[in-house]
């Protein structure tokens, strides 16, 4: 799931694709049982963005002393726990779009209905924010990278020079 250089963009994009498809049908068995669909409201919001903002503030301390700016050294494990609630957040929001996207895509057929057009709308707001989640996560990731320096050589590995911080 995870290659040397990290959580690839592709990978979200399948994981979204394919959590999708598995909500939407999940969704519609659901319905066809008799059941509802569940309601999305804007406190679903907060988590995300609290989520995002604080992977964004934890690898940007990564990044500052990975440029030299940071005055304090953080331990490997902080690095790498960055690292990898970066590379959860990227695939956690992936997943979450394909969700939040299925459950917009159930309202869509009646959305001429008031309180279906309030759920759609939700859906893709929770879709969009989840999408924001995941860039975070990459980004993230990105921040995390260790840069080449003059004194590396390519040893032959299998591991890129500018490795993942800690990773």
């Amino acid at each position: 799931m995870s290659s040397p250089d990290g959580v690839r963009v592709g990978t979200g994009g399948v994981l979204a694709v394919l959590t999708a498809m598995a909500s939407w049908l999940l969704l519609q068995v659901v319905r066809s049982l008799g059941g509802g669909y569940p309601a999305i409201s804007w406190i679903g919001l907060v988590p995300l963005v609290a989520v995002a903002l604080l992977v964004l503030v934890m690898c940007w301390q990564i990044r500052r002393y990975l440029l030299g700016r940071g005055s304090v050294r953080p331990s490997p494990q902080r690095g790498r726990g960055t690292l990898v609630g970066a590379q959860a957040a990227a695939l956690g929001g992936a997943a979450l779009l394909g969700w939040y996207a299925a459950n917009a895509l159930v309202h869509l057929p009646n959305a001429d209905v008031p309180s279906e057009r309030v759920q759609l709308v939700w859906g893709l707001v929770h879709a969009a924010v989840a999408l924001g989640l995941s860039a975070a996560g990459y980004l993230g990731q990105a921040w995390c990278r260790i840069p080449p320096t003059e004194h590396d050589d390519d040893d032959d590995d299998g591991v890129s020079d500018g490795d993942l911080a800690y990773g």
